[in-house]
Order: C-alpha cells, then sequence, then structure tokens
C-alpha cells in the first residue's frame, strides 16, 4: 500500500471529529468563544437537538472583516503566538480549531460588528469552504450559526444519540457555562420553547453563585449547600456543595471548573469525597467546584475537546481541596443523638469511629477510635441456611411457633422462631417483598397501575428532565407515567399500585434514574432490575418506622414466602437468627432450654 497525501477536504473533516464529536461539542467551542470575547450577555438557540441549527449569538468585542476570514483557517488564533503561551493560557480556546471544524462539518454562517463600526461584516461557507461573504446592519458582538451539522460525514450522524440524549447534552453544556459565569446572562432556547433565561449577577462571588445555583440546580438542592471559600499562596478554592443531611443518589448535579474551565476531574471529585470522611455513606454531593490556580500547574491541552486536565502537583490539590471541605463540613454539623452512646456533644458530629486508613489520618486527623475501644462482637450461630427444597413448609429461620416480641430502635423487629431469637431489619425486609411482588407483575406484563388525583411534582435541573424523557415509554410499561410541567419540572401522573411516593421520596427517584439510565434500546436487564430494586426501596417501610404488631406479623409471613428472604434486592441481609444452643452458651448453661 503506498503512502499519500490525504486532499485538504477529507484532512479537514477528520480532524474537525477530534473537536468536534457531537452538537453539544459545537456548542461549548462556540460559548467559550463569546466569553473570550468579553461578552456579558450569551443568548443560545438550538433546533433538532443541535443538528438542524446551534445559533449563539453574543455581545462580545467582534471582529474585523479581516480576522473574520481568517477565524475559520486552520490553526488561526487570537490566543498565542508561541507554545510557551501556553503556560501563561488564561482564555477558553487556544487551538484555532473549532471554526476551521465546524465549517468543515456543516453550513455556517458567522456575523459580527465592533462596537463603533458602521457596518457588521459575515461569512458563509460549508465543507470546509467560505461561498459568500458580505456586509450587514451594525449590531455589536457576534453571532454564529450552525446549520445541518454533519450534512457531509452521514457516518458521524448515523452514531448520533437519540434527540432527547443530545438535547440533555446541550442544556448541561450551557447550565456549565452559566455556573462558571454567574456575572454574564445566559438564555437558551430549545426548538422554539425557552428553557431559561439568566440574569448576569455581578454582587460577591458566594451570594451570585447560589443565585445561579438555585435557577439552575432547583431551590431544593441550593438549599442544602453550603459555600467554601480557601486561598493558599496562588491556588484558590471556592465550593459549593451539598450538607451531609442533603445527599442524593446520584451525581448528576456535579460540576467541577479549573480557571473557569468545565473539566472532568476525578481527582478533585474524589478530593471532595474524601472531605466527607464517613459522613457521605453511599450517596453523592451535589457541588460546583472552582479552583484557580496558575496556568502553568495545569495541562488542559491531554484532550482534543480540553474535557479532562492534569495537575503538575496533584498530590498537594488533593489534600487542599479534601483538608478545606473536611473542615467546612465539620463547622456546619449540627448535635444529634446518637443510639449507642447518647447524645454528643454540642457542636460535635454523632458519627461513629470509622477505621480510616493511615493517609486519611495523617491528612484529616479523623477517623481513629477511642484508646481501648474495641470492634463489635461478631455475631455467631447466624443461620444463613440454604432455602427449603421444594415440598417444605418454608425457609430454614421461619420455625413454628413465629411470635413478635416488639421493635427495637424502631428499626428492627424481634421475633421468638423455634426457641431462637430472629431479628429482621424491616426496610431491607419489605424491600424484597415489595421488588419480588412488583417483579412478578412485571414479568407477567400484568402490572396494576394507580392513577394519581394530583400529581406529585419534581424539580430536576433542564438536563436531568431530558434524560428521563427519553424513558418515557418505557416506564409507561413499568406502571409509571410521567409528563413535564416546563422544562425543569416532571409530573408522575401515575404509579405500580403497589407503590406510593410522597414528594421527597419521587425526587429521589427521578434524579437516580436521571443519571443511571442511559439510551432505552441499549440498556441491559440489569441495569432494569437495579432500577426497580430502587422503586421498591423508596416504597418500603424506613428504619425509624413505627410498626404495629399485625403489620410487622404481615411483615414476616410476606417475607417467608420470598425466594431469596436472606437478602434485600440490593444484596444486604434482611435478618439474622440466634438458636437456642448460642442463647445457652452466652447464659453459660451446659444444656439448651
Amino acid at each position: 500500500m503506498s503512502v499519500k497525501v490525504l486532499p485538504g477536504e477529507v484532512a479537514a473533516k477528520i480532524a474537525a471529529g477530534e473537536v468536534i464529536e457531537r452538537p453539544s461539542s459545537v456548542l461549548k467551542e462556540l460559548i467559550e468563544n463569546s466569553l473570550d470575547a468579553g461578552a456579558s450577555r450569551v443568548s443560545v438557540s438550538a433546533e433538532k437537538a443541535g443538528k438542524a441549527l446551534i445559533r449563539v449569538n453574543d455581545d462580545g468585542a467582534g471582529m474585523s472583516p479581516e480576522d473574520l476570514r481568517l477565524s475559520v483557517m486552520r490553526h488561526s488564533t487570537s490566543k498565542i503566538a508561541a507554545f510557551e503561551d501556553l503556560d501563561a493560557l488564561s482564555t477558553y480556546g487556544f487551538r484555532g480549531e473549532a471554526l476551521f471544524s465546524a465549517l468543515a462539518v456543516s453550513r455556517l454562517k458567522i456575523t459580527t460588528c465592533r462596537a463603533g463600526d458602521d457596518a457588521a461584516s459575515f461569512i458563509e461557507g460549508g465543507s470546509g469552504e467560505i461561498k459568500a461573504e458580505g456586509k450587514a446592519p451594525p449590531a455589536r458582538g457576534t453571532t454564529v450559526e450552525v446549520r445541518d451539522l454533519f450534512f457531509n460525514v452521514p457516518a458521524r450522524l448515523k452514531f448520533l444519540r437519540s434527540d432527547p440524549s443530545e438535547r440533555a447534552q446541550l442544556i448541561r453544556v450551557v447550565e456549565e457555562a452559566a455556573l462558571a459565569n454567574p456575572g454574564v446572562s445566559f438564555s437558551l432556547e430549545v426548538d422554539g420553547a425557552e428553557v431559561f433565561s439568566l440574569k448576569a449577577d455581578k454582587g460577591p462571588w458566594e451570594s451570585a453563585c447560589l443565585a445561579r445555583a438555585r435557577e439552575l440546580l432547583g431551590g431544593k438542592v441550593a438549599a442544602g449547600l453550603t459555600a467554601l471559600e480557601q486561598n493558599a499562596g496562588e491556588l484558590s478554592l471556592r465550593a459549593l456543595f451539598s450538607l451531609p443531611d442533603s445527599l442524593y443518589a446520584t451525581r448528576q448535579n456535579q460540576f467541577f471548573f479549573v480557571n473557569r474551565r468545565p473539566v472532568s476531574s476525578k481527582t478533585l471529585q474524589q478530593a471532595l469525597y474524601r472531605g466527607y470522611d464517613i459522613m457521605r455513606g453511599s450517596k453523592h454531593p451535589a457541588c460546583a467546584v472552582y479552583l484557580d490556580l496558575p496556568p502553568a500547574e495545569v495541562d488542559v491541552n491531554i484532550h482534543p475537546r480540553k474535557a479532562d486536565v492534569k495537575f503538575r502537583a496533584e498530590g498537594a490539590i488533593f489534600k487542599f481541596v479534601s483538608g478545606a471541605v473536611n473542615a467546612r463540613l465539620l463547622k456546619t454539623q449540627r448535635a444529634s443523638a446518637a443510639i449507642d452512646s447518647g447524645a454528643a456533644p454540642a457542636g460535635q458530629a454523632a458519627f461513629p469511629p470509622a477505621a480510616a486508613s493511615p493517609e486519611v489520618r495523617a491528612v484529616f486527623g479523623t477517623g481513629k477510635p477511642p484508646a481501648g475501644a474495641a470492634g463489635p462482637e461478631p455475631v455467631t450461630d447466624a443461620l444463613f441456611a440454604a432455602e427449603p427444597a421444594p415440598g417444605e413448609s418454608g425457609p430454614s429461620w421461619y420455625q413454628p411457633p413465629v411470635n413478635y416480641l416488639g421493635q427495637l430502635s424502631k428499626s428492627y423487629l424481634v421475633f421468638e422462631s423455634g426457641g431462637g431469637l430472629l431479628v429482621v431489619d424491616q426496610h431491607a425486609a419489605q424491600e424484597r417483598v415489595l421488588f419480588e411482588k412488583y417483579m412478578d407483575e412485571l414479568v407477567l406484563g400484568k402490572i396494576r397501575v394507580q392513577p394519581l388525583v394530583i400529581p406529585v411534582s419534581v424539580e430536576l435541573s433542564a438536563s436531568q428532565a431530558e434524560n428521563i424523557m427519553r424513558w418515557q415509554d418505557w416506564l409507561k410499561g413499568a406502571g409509571f407515567e410521567i409528563g413535564r410541567s416546563g422544562p425543569t419540572h416532571m409530573l408522575l401522573h401515575a404509579t405500580p399500585a403497589l407503590f406510593y411516593f410522597s414528594q421527597d421520596a419521587a425526587q429521589e427517584l427521578f434524579g437516580y434514574l436521571s443519571e443511571v439510565l442511559g439510551e432505552p434500546s441499549k440498556s441491559d436487564e440489569a441495569l432494569k432490575r437495579n432500577t426497580i430494586a430502587t422503586m421498591a426501596c423508596k416504597r418500603s417501610v424506613k428504619a425509624r418506622d413505627f410498626l404495629k404488631p399485625q403489620e410487622a406479623q404481615r411483615l414476616i409471613e410476606d417475607l417467608k414466602a420470598a425466594k431469596d428472604s436472606f437478602h434485600c434486592p440490593h444484596g444486604r441481609p434482611t435478618l439474622f437468627h440466634i438458636g437456642r444452643p448460642e442463647l445457652a452458651r452466652r447464659f453459660q448453661r451446659t444444656t439448651v432450654v
């Protein structure tokens, strides 16, 4: 096979693929250009998930006719002149590839005007060529229109995701830019409908960012955030993040920015999580984390779309962020009752000690158990035997007579079973019961649906709502009828008759669904099973709920009939049993009573 030089048009399309992966890639680049031009207002509109049109209008500095022509040439840029300039980079863009790439794979029009110019200038083109140019009425700023994206690269067009998925990505890009720049006004219109219109806030960072978070993420999420500002020389951290009592089932509302650039950073995310120490459990905080540091200390050039970054001093930044978050959370903790050791001292968190790693103790000085403290003694003689063979009366833990004795800490149900002690986690047990009943109905296609007299309204971000709407048809088949009453409000019109969702439970469920659900046609059964398990969890009796004796007895009978009575749908144990031999041994008896 001989070596050849690719034609310019082919090379341009290939290069464009590195920068423009999908409509949201174009939008991100255009918004960054507007911000680099000093815009105080950015207006975005899109049609057909960005495939038909992406338009970005700003009131920035604009360009001269000569700069306009150069802006769509390959490697043209106003941001750097030499490679060494990357070490002092303070702008979003720098490669000079965005407009060149857009011209290569779309029908592009740019209209621009500087303050004081008598007329605006425009160029139009496609497939890498300028095909028209001229003058237009003066209006300061720049408008870029990208139409028919990938019209000349059908293979790329074919691999785009569904329209709801692409719309969600477009909305997410504008959300990121708006959170990074609360001093800039943003508006977004999709298919003629306004998604949001955000006014600029030039006030102090904390109040401006909280106001922007309230508009984008919803009042409930914003109300659970705390703010942090801390500096260490040239390293600056500003952050909004959830208090320990306002955590969520998903990572959807997490935003990380380095020098105002939206990034994906495992270092920052894990530092944030480490800051929670043992307070977080399995849930996730919402956050907007802003890290500013000298450009030479961060490499933004390791990813074609500048989505990832690499820090020169990863370890130092990790300790700085995690330590600042941990210190802030400890200050915000309120005294609460501890079940085992009484009330915690005022101003001190009532969390049990954790077996932290030496690294955690070295960084934070927390998590070390008190001197002389012993760990919990393992429960012996726990009866986790196999399920009974066909024809047997029930699982091995069910040994009549089974008598209800009472409730412990409003969380655990205590029974006598076969002369031994049976302790049941009421929440895990009902999760299992509801899960299996619902699975049976789903498999048989006979889900009983309960219409809601008053629909439950749930407030989400616009991108979360778009993610969930992709699953509207599947959810309807699963007994959930959903709709929207606006870009950021979901409505739950009906649920399976087995389930009842409060406002809070519906909010948490929809937040979970918006992150874990992918493309309906590509999702496997394991994901759908986990979704059903989560539904069961939201409906189940919770720890600290009081149960009447007849309710407890009914629950144990339902659990007895379950296919797997030993585990909740998430794999946690539902019960343990201490038999008569172990009870006798505990009381130093030589014979079993």
